[in-house]
């Protein structure tokens, strides 16, 4: 691959992401979001972050076979389960954090 052809890819990539991530704020406040919608966006950064969170939580990944396997016996799930337990008695984050991390940590010492 020559060099003009890596300069293409990385402004028509740049063109791209610039369309796309800006297309919202290039219409300004001319489009009107119903109000059933903003409750809908409302719940979107908590379903991403369970998206992302959960999946390292339940499942490892196998090194031989590379596919991935339920684990109930890891740090990561006891860390995850008093973590939960937490934020449900103290509300906190700092207590949710605290109490998953030091779960994790004693999980890992003793499986």
């Amino acid at each position: 691959m020559s060099v003009t052809y890596l300069w293409i890819a990385f402004f028509g990539l740049m063109l791209v992401t610039v369309i796309t991530r800006g297309f919202f704020l290039l219409g300004g406040s001319r489009f009107d979001i119903p109000q059933t919608v903003h409750k809908f966006l409302r719940y979107a950064p908590t379903a991403a972050l369970i998206a992302i969170v959960l999946p390292e939580i339940l499942f490892i990944k196998e090194p031989t076979s590379q596919l991935f396997e339920l684990d109930l016996y890891s740090p990561q799930l006891f860390g995850g389960l008093l973590a939960i337990f937490g934020f449900i008695v103290t509300k906190s984050m700092l207590g949710t954090i605290f109490l998953g991390m030091m779960a994790f940590t004693v999980a890992r010492f003793f499986i």
